[in-house]
């Protein structure tokens, strides 16, 4: 028979995942890389060029400019990945900082100058959002190799910010990975929750990166990377847990069943086989918690360091941190 606080805790988790999934619908982002939905931006463009803000450049010509394209995304966002990891930030904020990314771009028509300042100034709303270490703006402008200043970054924070009617801290895959281990897996060992935890973390950061789930619900990946997880684990997990988590999803409303989750699921599987024989061909050295970066830049473990990395230019215009080590500065799509 649980106990009073047991149940007052699991109902207090519950409302929480159902708030969450009620925000989430604010946060939903369409399949704006489809032909259609460019044309219709283009489009809009042409007929009322004023709705799309280029940062006080001139307007793009939809028949002039490269169409926006899935590596353009890819480029920003391991960017993002590699700066995060190398000041130590919070890995989530990248997840964040697409979002916003996505979702202003489903609704502008942009040129790849005006997609790199949304990008940068989204990593720094997002980390200024979601780490608890944050980025000094001249370490950003460092950065970009001087091709914005902080008045740029500001203006398209504030574009932005209106843009998207100031809703730029959604709940990510992450988030409901957090909620749904936490307050499910009470009986395993700490290794086998450790281990769940931070497989579960990994497939959610490599959903990340791929354009696939832009459309698809946070709620959907999570539940999706923790199915995952727990194949991956096999027997390592109590079976008291597994079955107290198809309770809780149940009590939610999440469901393991539906179309859009069997199909991150089946993704997601196919994309840790394939990163994890990549990382076993490199034999890359792999210290502490988890696996290596999707990105291949650092560890999953986010422990902050009170010591922050400064960096200098070398002789080459290279920026090196005081370990000798190198971070590439921003480069545009």
């Amino acid at each position: 028979m649980p106990s009073p606080q047991t149940i007052v805790a699991t109902e207090e988790v519950c409302e929480r995942l159902k708030v969450m999934i009620r925000q989430e619908s604010d946060y939903m982002i369409p399949d704006y890389l489809t032909p259609a939905w460019q044309a219709g931006l283009a489009a809009a463009e042409v007929s009322d060029p004023s709705t799309t803000d280029n940062n006080g450049d001139e307007p793009p010509s939809p028949s002039s400019s490269e169409p926006i394209n899935v590596l353009w995304r890819d480029k920003i966002c391991e960017w993002c990945y590699n700066l995060v990891d190398h000041y130590e930030l919070a890995r989530e904020s990248v997840s964040v900082a697409m979002n916003i990314v996505d979702r202003y771009v489903s609704s502008h028509f942009i040129t790849p100058k005006t997609y790199t300042i949304v990008a940068v100034t989204a990593i720094h709303i997002a980390i200024k959002l979601v780490s608890p270490w944050k980025l000094r703006m001249n370490h950003l402008l460092d950065l970009c190799a001087g091709k914005y200043t902080a008045g740029d970054i500001a203006s398209m924070e504030l574009v932005i910010l209106n843009a998207l009617s100031w809703r730029v801290h959604p709940p990510s895959a992450f988030d409901f990975c957090g909620e749904l281990i936490d307050s499910s897996f009470t009986e395993s060992t700490p290794d086998a929750l450790n281990d769940l935890q931070d497989k579960a973390r990994y497939l959610t950061e490599l959903a990340v990166i791929d354009y696939f789930f832009v459309p698809c619900k946070p709620s959907s990946v999570a539940l999706a990377s923790i199915l995952v997880a727990l194949e991956l684990t096999r027997n390592q997990v109590d079976p008291r847990d597994k079955d107290r988590f198809t309770s809780r999803v149940g009590q939610v409303g999440l469901d393991a069943s539906d179309e859009e989750v069997i199909q991150c699921y089946t993704r997601l599987r196919v994309m840790y086989r394939n990163n994890t024989s990549e990382e076993e061909e490199e034999e890359p050295e792999v210290g502490g918690r988890g696996q290596g970066s999707p990105t291949g830049v650092g560890e999953l473990a986010n422990t902050p360091s009170k010591k922050r990395k400064r960096i200098q230019e070398d002789k080459e215009g290279r920026l090196i941190t005081e370990h000798g080590e190198e971070i590439a500065r921003f480069e545009p799509v």
